[in-house]
């Protein structure tokens, strides 16, 4: 009797343990064109805390503005694993800078956050949404977005980015309108980038 009880604290103890140390993941993209790819893990204790602003979300402008902040935090755990902290606003870094993320590391690897969150259901209003790609001559740029429900007959008025590619590491992503992104740009909404075959990759 006594060494059924030990065994069943024992593993008690074991199956506590593994729950404690359960962790979530996001694949990250840097060096340029998602030259390098690696897994940042979350543990789950930690995202719980971090989603609460989701969850307490009372409208969808809300949920967008947590959805932003979320993203900030998940950076910010992500420049503790990976070189990404070496990152500067733009493209500004010099292109042998370990850890330089152009829009297409950022773009990447915020659609990939995003698809953690919705894997989590903490996004009641929204869901991941095709990247938005604009363009002037040369000029080119890619974002995440996020797609708001509705039975709007224009889809585009209910997609908005989150850009974290103009901004320094760990600040807050801008959200804004995909047009109001764009500006007096031509846009277009794609499910891949053209020059990469990086998909969204989030787990558990």
């Amino acid at each position: 009797m006594h060494r059924l009880l030990r065994r069943g604290l024992f593993l008690g103890i074991l199956f506590a343990s593994s729950m404690a140390c359960a962790e979530s993941y996001v694949v990250v993209c840097y060096n340029w064109g998602c030259e390098k790819q690696a897994a940042v893990l979350y543990p789950d204790a930690w995202l719980k805390k971090t989603l609460v602003p989701l969850r307490q979300a009372k409208t969808p402008a809300e949920e967008r503005t947590a959805a932003a902040e979320v993203v900030r935090k998940l950076y910010v755990r992500a420049a503790e694993q990976t070189p990404i902290g070496a990152d500067e606003p733009g493209n500004d870094e010099e292109e042998t800078v370990d850890g330089r993320m152009d829009c297409i590391d950022h773009s990447t690897t915020t659609a990939n956050m995003l698809s953690l969150l919705q894997k989590k259901r903490a996004l009641r209003w929204h869901q991941v949404g095709p990247y938005a790609h604009r363009t002037l001559l040369v000029a080119s740029h890619y974002t995440a977005t996020l797609v708001e429900a509705g039975d709007d007959t224009e889809q585009d008025s209910r997609i908005y980015t989150i850009d974290p590619w103009p901004v320094e590491q760990g600040s807050l992503p801008p959200v804004a309108s995909v047009r109001e992104w764009a500006a007096y740009r031509f846009y277009t909404l794609e499910t891949q980038h053209h020059t990469t075959a990086a998909r969204p990759l989030a787990g558990r």
